[in-house]
């Protein structure tokens, strides 16, 4: 039983070896989750094929069910997670906890409370969560989760920044065209729509500033907006490029390697 518990736990944890059958068929599943959310979203579509659509997500449902269920038992192999409070431990963990509520919410009302599930559908959207799964499969999203981790000071500074500029902006339009367009700039509240719109680059051309200082401040603000654009652009391109630069955790170290090739070549 024992060795059987162990070759479940290596088919299904990822990060005790490479990517096995199962997990490649839990990515698939994965993916078909969310198309299968998208579809369900299309009347057509769910009026037309309901029964078929709510059958298919039941079976990826028991599928993540039966898959987190043989996870928590066969995650007892690692010393980290044996015994009760290891696997307390082991469900505590973030990513465990996102996976329970990817399934869990959603089966128990298709399960217990069939009669809700249709004015429960919010509930489906806990199934994004199951994007959080990939950074398990795939080691590349555990170093941008990294990286992003190493830019989060820069990445504050940088987000207080904008909110002031975007803060500052808001109320020089609302003193310049409060009484010309008290509908679109009436507030500050109102106007704040305008600089994020502006400072974010995305103008959406709905509301403007028609007098000479509304349209001054709105040209500078409109070049602010490429540096506020530009600044975290080039922290996350730094930081990336930093981290990526770097060997991979596991892998091996070629100077370690180098000095003991010479070391058994050596008399």
């Amino acid at each position: 039983m024992d060795s059987f518990r162990a070759r479940l736990w290596e088919i299904i944890d990822p990060e005790e070896g490479e990517m096995s059958w199962f997990n490649w068929l839990i990515v698939i599943l994965i993916f078909a989750s969310l198309v299968m959310l998208a579809l369900e979203t299309e009347t057509s579509l769910r009026d037309g094929f309901r029964g078929l659509l709510l059958s298919v997500n039941f079976l990826i449902l028991l599928v993540f069910a039966g898959e987190f269920a043989l996870r928590l038992w066969a995650a007892g192999v690692d010393e980290r997670w044996r015994g009760v409070k290891g696997h307390i431990d082991y469900v505590a963990r973030p990513h465990v906890i996102a996976d329970f509520l990817a399934f869990g919410p959603e089966l128990s009302v298709i399960l217990f409370f069939p009669n809700l599930a249709e004015q429960l559908m919010f509930l489906r959207a806990l199934r994004l969560l199951r994007l959080l799964r990939l950074a398990s499969f795939f080691p590349v999203f555990r170093r941008i989760g990294r990286a992003l981790a190493d830019a989060a000071p820069q990445l504050g500074a940088a987000a207080m920044i904008a909110f002031g500029a975007i803060f500052i902006s808001a109320c020089i339009l609302y003193f310049a065209e409060s009484k010309i367009q008290p509908e679109a700039f009436g507030s500050i509240p109102r106007a704040l729509w305008w600089a994020v719109a502006t400072l974010t680059t995305v103008g959406y051309g709905d509301v403007y500033p028609v007098t000479l200082f509304g349209r001054v401040a709105a040209g500078m603000a409109a070049v602010t907006g490429v540096g506020l654009v530009a600044l975290p652009a080039g922290i996350l391109a730094t930081t990336f490029d930093r981290e990526f630069s770097r060997p991979p955790p596991d892998s091996p170290d070629p100077d370690h390697d180098e000095d003991e090739d010479e070391a058994s070549a050596a008399p």
